[in-house]
């Protein structure tokens, strides 16, 4: 029996090493949670095609589309945008109810979908006071120190760069994980 359970062990621990290299040697270029603008409108009102973490929730809050979002704003937003959570209408949420709301959110964005952020005492249950809590604290982030307000320009996440295949930069990545680049491979052939 416990020849059984280290032999399944040590399948499980190969398979999961052989998915990981799969992972790296494909190199995924898109993680969710990169705060992706999904909308065109959207896109356009906030002159990005990225915004950071939670800055999607935020530009929503922007009720007169003036750049800014005041502190009235943020205190009417959060109420709604609990309300609009909460399917069931049973003044909580779910993790699944949070899931399904921070995957509606303008921006493909995780930060606001891991039920462990919002719910500090893990009663599995998310009260109006906890999610309050949570949209304060991620805006205090990105407040203006001087008026409290949030710049919906100061929302905009800086692009991603990716260097390229066989360019300089992009050996200069290869070797960092420890790959020998389309150069290196030329010279080793050289030689």
């Amino acid at each position: 029996m416990i020849r059984s359970l280290s032999i399944l062990g040590l399948i499980a621990l190969g398979t999961s090493l052989s998915v990981h290299a799969q992972v790296d040697e494909d190199e995924i270029l898109r993680l969710p949670g990169q705060g992706e603008v999904r909308s065109p409108q959207l896109r356009e009102r906030a002159k990005a095609d990225r915004l950071k973490p939670g800055a999607g929730l935020f530009l929503t809050f922007d009720s007169n589309e003036d750049g800014r979002i005041s502190q009235f704003e943020i205190d009417a937003g959060i109420p709604l945008a609990f309300r609009i959570a909460d399917r069931n209408e049973d003044g909580f949420l779910t993790a699944l109810e949070q899931q399904d709301w921070a995957s509606s959110l303008p921006t493909r964005d995780d930060s606001l979908a891991n039920p462990f952020r919002f719910d500090p005492n893990l009663d599995r249950r998310v009260d109006l006071d906890e999610f309050t809590t949570v949209i304060v604290n991620l805006g205090t982030d990105y407040a203006d120190e001087t008026t409290g307000d949030i710049l919906v320009a100061d929302l905009k996440a800086p692009r991603l760069e990716r260097p390229q295949r066989g360019g300089p930069e992009g050996d200069a990545a290869q070797r960092q994980r420890g790959e020998r680049g389309p150069s290196q491979r030329r010279q080793s052939s050289a030689n």
